[in-house]
C-alpha cells in the first residue's frame, strides 16, 4: 500500500503530530543486520526494503541507466552508492552530485568539463562529472532540474557515449553507469512539456523507487540503533526505551530517514541520559517545522492507505466504515496517489 501526500503549503506549525492509525506497540529489540543490510546501509526488514535490496543486486551486474525515485530523505543517493558497490565497477570512482545544487551558467562545464580558454576565467582545463567518474559510476541527483539545454546534452551522452567539453573540438568516448535520481514525477513533467520525453524514456529503462519511511514504519525499530551508532563518539552510547520508540513509530516523517537522524540528534544533544524516553522524543518531534497540510494530509492519507489494506482494497468495503460515499474515497485515493499494491 502506496502513497505520495501532496506537498504543497509553506505554512509552518507546531501542531499535534501525525499518527499512524490504528498504532501498533513496538519494543526495542536488537536485530543483527543481514550482510546486505550491512554492505548497502539500507536498513530495514520490511518488505519495501528487501525489495529495495532485491532490485539493488538484480541491476548490479548491468551497466544500463538507473532511475531512483522517492521523496526527499529517503536515501536515494545510499541506494545508489549501494548499486556501486554491488557493482563490477565498486573499485572504480564514485562521483555524486546534485544538479540543483550546479549553478546554471557552469552545469555544462560542471558536467562535460572545459578546455583551457575556453570562457573568461577559464585559466586551467576542468574535468567535468564524467570525466572523474570515468570507469566507475556517476550519480546525478535532482534530474529533474536540469535546463532544457543541459536535458539535451545529457541526451546525447547517452545515445552516444561520448562527451565534448566546453570549448574542445573533438568527443571524447566515456565509460560511465549514470543513475540518476529525483523526487518529482518525471512522467508528469513530460506531460506538461517541463522535461524531454526522450531523456525520460532513456532514464526510465530499470527504475528503483526508494520507499517513504511512513510505509515502512516498522523499519524505524532497526533503524535507530544504526542512527545512533553514527552520534555515539559525539554524543556517547545511547539508546531508546520502548514509549521513545511508540512515539517515533506514531509519527508520519515527511523528512523519512534524514528526519528521523535529525531528532534523534536533537533528543540526544538536549538530554545527558543514557535511556531516551517517549518524553525526550515527543519534546524534540515537537520542534519539528512541519507544514499543517503536510501533517493533516500524512496521517489522513496513512489512515486511508491503511484501511484500504485491511479491505484487500475494497473501496466498498472502507467507504462503508468511514462512512463515506463511493466518490468521495476515490477522491482521497486520487489526491493521496494510493497505490493498492497487489490488490
Amino acid at each position: 500500500m502506496q502513497h505520495d501526500p501532496s506537498l504543497g503549503s509553506s505554512e509552518e506549525s507546531r501542531g499535534p503530530l501525525p499518527r499512524r492509525p490504528p498504532a501498533y506497540t513496538v519494543h526495542p529489540r536488537d536485530r543483527p543486520l543481514d550482510p546486505l543490510e550491512r554492505s548497502t546501509g539500507l536498513v530495514g526488514d520490511s518488505r519495501p526494503m528487501a525489495r529495495v535490496r532485491s532490485t539493488l543486486v538484480a541491476y548490479a551486474p548491468t551497466s544500463a541507466t538507473v532511475l531512483v525515485t522517492g521523496e526527499t530523505g529517503t536515501g536515494k543517493e545510499i541506494a545508489a552508492s549501494a548499486l556501486h558497490a554491488l557493482s563490477n565497477r565498486a573499485k572504480r570512482p564514485f562521483v555524486a552530485a546534485n544538479v540543483a545544487a550546479l549553478p546554471a551558467t557552469l552545469l555544462l562545464s560542471e558536467l562535460f568539463g572545459h578546455e583551457r580558454g575556453a570562457f573568461t576565467g577559464a585559466h586551467v582545463r576542468h574535468r567535468g562529472l564524467f570525466e572523474q567518474a570515468s570507469t566507475g559510476t556517476l550519480f546525478l541527483d535532482e534530474i529533474g532540474e536540469l535546463s532544457s539545454e543541459a536535458q539535451a546534452a545529457l541526451l546525447r551522452v547517452l545515445e552516444t557515449r561520448r562527451v565534448r567539453s566546453v570549448g574542445a573540438e573533438r568527443e571524447t568516448v566515456v565509460d560511465v553507469r549514470l543513475v540518476a535520481a529525483t523526487h518529482r514525477d518525471l512522467a508528469a513533467m513530460v506531460a506538461r512539456g517541463a522535461f524531454r520525453a526522450d531523456l525520460f524514456y532513456r532514464l526510465n529503462t530499470l527504475v528503483l523507487r526508494v520507499p517513504p519511511l511512513r510505509h515502512r514504519i516498522r523499519d524505524v525499530v532497526d533503524l535507530v540503533p544504526h542512527l545512533l551508532a553514527r552520534l555515539e563518539q559525539e554524543v556517547g552510547p545511547r539508546s531508546l526505551d520502548a514509549s521513545a520508540l511508540q512515539a517515533l513509530t506514531d509519527y508520519g516523517w515527511p523528512g523519512n530517514v534524514r528526519q528521523l537522524a535529525n531528532v534523534l540528534h536533537r533528543a540526544a544533544v538536549r538530554n545527558a541520559s543514557p535511556v531516551l524516553t517517549g518524553h525526550h522524543l515527543r519534546g524534540a518531534l515537537a520542534e519539528e517545522p512541519a507544514a499543517k497540510r503536510e501533517i493533516l494530509d500524512g496521517a489522513h492519507a496513512s489512515m486511508v492507505a491503511g484501511m484500504l489494506e485491511a479491505d484487500r482494497g475494497s473501496i466498498s468495503a472502507t467507504a462503508r466504515r468511514l462512512g463515506i460515499a463511493r466518490s468521495t474515497l476515490r477522491s482521497y485515493v486520487r489526491r493521496y496517489n494510493i497505490v493498492r499494491d497487489g490488490l
